[in-house]
């Protein structure tokens, strides 16, 4: 029986240590990616005096690490005269199907000439949410920049700066 009490006593020292490394293996890591997202849908609203507002979901393969992935972006914008604040949640999948969620909140302007959406630059920051798999239990913090050459809804490239903690 003792034997048997030692044997188990054992086997859940080591389980635990090797969940606590697969954990940690995330903790401190730092993600850096670019991408170019394609518009997928969008639903925008345009008012007089420059007024544009709606959501837009976007989608690019990319790859972090050295290992390819898939991002899609769902965001919301707000924009007077080509700038303004837009919002969104943003899906990193991994090849092996581990999700990585995160929340942005940042800001665009576009520096066309009259009240277009083109020529534009994007700064956001980024809350880590959430994940699965590898990043399960995960938090931390980023940012984002980024630019579109042409009207909302066109192909944006951005880069992504994450810290896990």
């Amino acid at each position: 029986m003792k034997k048997t009490g030692i044997l188990v006593s054992l086997i859940t020292v080591f389980s635990l240590l090797f969940v606590g490394a697969a954990q940690a293996a995330t903790k401190g890591e730092k993600l850096s990616f670019k991408t170019v997202f394609v518009s997928q849908e969008t639903t925008l609203t345009t008012l007089p005096g420059g007024i544009v507002y709606g959501w837009n979901r976007l989608t690019s393969p990319t790859r972090i690490n050295k290992q390819s992935a898939t991002v899609e972006f769902l965001g919301s914008v707000n924009y007077f005269d080509g700038s303004g604040p837009f919002n969104g949640f943003i899906t990193i999948t991994t090849a092996s199907g581990d999700k990585l969620g995160l929340s942005v909140s940042g800001r665009g302007l576009s520096l066309a000439k009259d009240e277009s959406t083109a020529d534009a630059r994007f700064s956001g920051s980024i809350t880590i949410i959430g994940g699965s798999g590898k990043y399960k239990n995960a938090e931390g913090i980023g940012t984002m920049t980024g630019t579109r050459a042409s009207a909302l809804g066109s192909p944006v490239a951005m880069k992504f700066n994450l810290t896990l903690k």
